[in-house]
């Protein structure tokens, strides 16, 4: 594994397969994954051929050797069952860090750069909320 810095952090990145090793105290997991990626992007790596490369390799933890567990990732402002399909996440339930592979770093940065439409259930609450805050 090799540092690579994204804006606020430096990040671990796999030598063999490109994904990312972000460690618990690193900071928001997608946030940094889109971050590597789009820094990625930005020095002319090309993007991965597919959006959801397999991960390969040991898928132990490279921090305390642990098995790294797979999780379904859901974005803080996820409505209902808004996960993102195929974003794979591996958590390691010693340490807390989380290995992103490139694939699913680049449909996190695809998701980060998307703007997301309010319902109109959230819409109402927005409105309220702020004719509420102005009395």
């Amino acid at each position: 594994m090799r540092r690579e810095a994204t804006t606020t952090a430096a990040l671990e990145v796999c030598d063999a397969c490109e994904g990312l090793w972000v460690a618990w105290f690193d900071g928001e997991v997608h946030t940094l994954a889109a971050e590597a990626e789009a820094a990625r992007l930005d020095r002319g790596t090309p993007p991965p051929s597919r959006p959801t490369e397999p991960t390969s390799g040991s898928r132990a933890c490279p921090q305390c050797a642990r098995p790294l567990v797979p999780e379904l990732y859901r974005f803080a402002d996820a409505t209902g069952d808004d996960l993102i399909a195929g974003v794979e996440v591996l958590r390691c339930a010693d340490c807390a860090g989380a290995f992103v592979p490139r694939g699913s770093a680049h449909l996190l940065l695809d998701r980060a750069r998307e703007q997301r439409t309010l319902t109109l259930w959230e819409a109402v609450l927005a409105l309220v909320s702020r004719i509420w805050g102005r009395e």
